[in-house]
């Protein structure tokens, strides 16, 4: 079960992650950049619990951080991938 400050603590990195510059509304968004910004909110999420976790010593905490953090990779990954993608079809 997580604890209310770790759902928090979620939340607020996802808000400010979302947020972004003030000059994110004049810059063009690509599926690729969407897909990154995710895994990064993820990553930072998962090595969070998994600082949580170590410090309390809850193992599942732990293990949902690491899992968090590699899915956040992945997404990461992906994003580059399809603006590789991207970047081959405008060419």
């Amino acid at each position: 079960m997580r604890s209310r400050s770790m759902m928090t603590l979620g939340g607020s990195v996802l808000a400010l992650a979302l947020a972004g510059p003030a000059y994110a509304d004049d810059t063009p968004t690509t599926a690729g950049a969407v897909d990154r910004l995710k895994g990064l909110t993820n990553e930072a999420i998962g090595s969070a619990k998994r600082g949580v976790g170590n410090l309390t010593e809850d193992e599942a905490l732990k293990a949902e951080g690491q899992a968090q953090k590699l899915r956040g990779q992945a997404e990461q990954g992906r994003g580059r991938a399809k603006d590789v993608r991207e970047n081959a079809l405008d060419q």
